[in-house]
């Protein structure tokens, strides 16, 4: 159950806490516009306003899905035309979850199923590159988990190295392998499920949410405050972002070369978390996202806004 009075709380936290400066990065308001991003559209999260899409052409957004209480997570296909929904069963308080596959076109359901018994709630699924497949995070009650369409069970993924695999950090690689985490280690499996192998074992105390490029070819991930990213086979390690606040969530470009991420981010709560949005290359060069330090960072600013999007949430970039 979300506690909806928090979200709204944080949000009011957010808006009263931010200046209104001038905005620095490229946009519709001071002549830079979005034209180098390409006309994606990136989704993103923001309190009891649902699913928004910021339509990178014009600068400009709109409702992607309406806010949902009972929603706990959510995808859409690399192609940006499906969309993959979690929710909690009514009336079934947090034993449940719908698993509903649309398409975003005319919001025809695909594959809608309800999980077996055994599952915990509150997942966040991934799609597979060609969506096939359904990628589960590993949960309380079970491991890492892929499923097919129509919701059986594929592979239970529980633990590599006799270590018990990390709710976080999963990902879909373009050939049907998965991208996971135990502890520092970044791993990646075979396409039978059956092994794994250690990518890269990171010297952070803490680190998470790890994103692959579209093409494999690279990850970013969050870790010391700032975003790194390195090769998909663990080399060329360095840090892409400063700031004299903290960085968070990136997400790549459909060509990676961009990436767009959480700055600001501040706490507002023992569960309230809100950031704002803003874009840099993914060139492993390292850029300053203080406001007027580098005219390399492009602010997500909404045409006619001065400051960049809110986010408390799931981000990803079609």
């Amino acid at each position: 159950m979300k506690i909806r009075v928090l979200q709204l709380l944080a949000a009011l936290f957010f808006f009263v806490s931010c200046s209104k400066d001038k905005n620095n990065g490229p946009g519709p308001d001071n002549g830079g516009g979005y034209t180098p991003l390409g006309g994606g559209v990136i989704y993103y999260n923001w309190a009891n306003e649902g699913i928004l899409r910021f339509n990178l052409a014009a600068g400009t957004v709109a409702t992607a899905q309406q806010d949902d209480v009972g929603r706990n997570g959510w995808d859409i296909s690399l192609d940006g035309t499906k969309y993959l929904q979690a929710e909690d069963k009514n009336g079934d308080g947090y034993d449940k979850e719908i698993y509903t596959l649309t398409n975003l076109a005319d919001g025809t359901i695909i594959s809608r199923f309800e999980k077996e018994s055994g599952y915990a709630n509150h997942t966040f699924p991934k799609l597979s590159h060609d969506v096939t497949r359904i990628a589960v995070p590993p949960t309380f009650d079970d491991g890492l988990m892929v499923l097919d369409l129509q919701g059986r069970i594929l592979h239970n993924l529980s633990s590599f190295q006799g270590v018990k695999i990390d709710k976080g950090n999963v990902n879909w690689m373009p050939d049907n392998t998965l991208l996971f985490s135990i502890g520092k280690k970044i791993c990646r499996t075979n396409t039978a499920f059956t092994q794994a192998s250690v990518i890269k074992e990171l010297n952070f105390a803490a680190w998470g949410d790890l994103t692959v490029s579209p093409d494999g070819s690279k990850l970013a991930f969050a870790a010391g405050n700032h975003i790194w990213m390195m090769n998909i086979d663990g080399s060329n390690l360095v840090q892409v972002t400063t700031s004299s606040k903290t960085e968070v969530l990136p997400e790549f470009s459909p060509d990676g070369k961009w990436l767009v991420l959480g700055t600001d981010y501040q706490t507002t709560g023992p569960f309230g978390h809100i950031w704002r949005l803003v874009v840099v290359p993914a060139d492993g060069r390292k850029y300053n996202l203080d406001p007027g330090a580098d005219g390399n960072v492009i602010r997500l600013v909404k045409k006619g806004e001065t400051l960049p999007e809110a986010c408390d949430g799931g981000v990803c970039w079609r």
